[in-house]
């Protein structure tokens, strides 16, 4: 039987990469999507119709979060993983000058919208010993200028899947850092956010693009994909970027 898997923020970059590949054969998994936009997730519709149920909406909302899961039980009657992709990373401004309520607009869409979801999905995960990959950053656990609310918010990203794997034995949990990716938030760090940020690290993400230091959003994208369907006991609960020595086995 296909495996039931959950894609949020799956219209473009590292989630439409994921979706792809669980779509394609030999995997052949129903997913259902979730994004902001509406463009991409009917595309793969289109191409995949009886393996895809799409929503789209804020996960800001937690009515988005919940029906995600409660569509995937009424249109293929389980759930077996959720990739937790979707987040933002506006605001990127000093501490001193934080607009409190863009970082309360932050952490609804990249850190409460997880837990919500989670409590929904969780009876669902615990029958089938499901698995859930949260999408993480490096900014976890580096400093960069001007990065707080989305540094702070992917580090707690990280503490709460460590505590899903300790509180749920029957669900795996991992963190997963994708490192730094060919996709539209590189495209905004060097032509919106230069002003906001120090001179070295914006000439630092300059000079990933320009020396083709960005990985393509394919290749994180197969450890994320791997860890959702086979994920083992070994890195359960773990924070982890994915070139990790531990994760050797799901980048084949």
């Amino acid at each position: 039987m296909s495996p039931v898997i959950i894609v949020t923020g799956a219209s473009r970059g590292l989630g439409a990469a994921i979706a792809r590949q669980l779509l394609s054969p030999p995997i052949a998994a129903n997913v259902v999507l979730v994004a902001r936009t509406e463009s991409g997730l009917k595309s793969f519709a289109d191409e995949f119709p009886n393996q895809v149920a799409y929503l789209t909406g804020d996960l800001s909302t937690n009515r988005v979060n919940e029906d995600a899961i409660k569509l995937a039980i009424s249109k293929f009657g389980k759930l077996d993983g959720i990739i937790f992709n979707a987040a933002i990373l506006d605001p990127i401004a000093k501490i001193g000058k934080a607009d409190i309520s863009e970082w309360k607009k932050l952490y609804d869409i990249n850190f409460f919208s997880l837990i919500v979801a989670l409590k929904e999905a969780i009876p669902y995960l615990k029958e089938t010993n499901g698995k859930v990959v949260f999408i993480s950053s490096g900014a976890a656990h580096h400093y960069f200028y001007g990065w707080g609310a989305y540094g702070s918010s992917k580090a707690a990203t990280d503490h709460l899947a460590a505590t899903l794997a300790a509180e749920e034995p029957d669900i795996f949990s991992i963190s997963l850092d994708p490192g730094v990716m060919d996709t539209d938030m590189q495209i905004d760090l060097r032509d919106k956010h230069g002003s906001e940020m120090s001179p070295s690290e914006h000439e630092r993400f300059l000079k990933l693009k320009s020396e083709g230091g960005l990985s393509p959003p394919e290749v994180p994208g197969n450890v994320a994909v791997n860890l959702v369907l086979n994920g083992g006991p070994e890195v359960n609960g773990k924070a982890l970027r994915f070139t990790a020595p531990e994760l050797a086995e799901y980048s084949k």
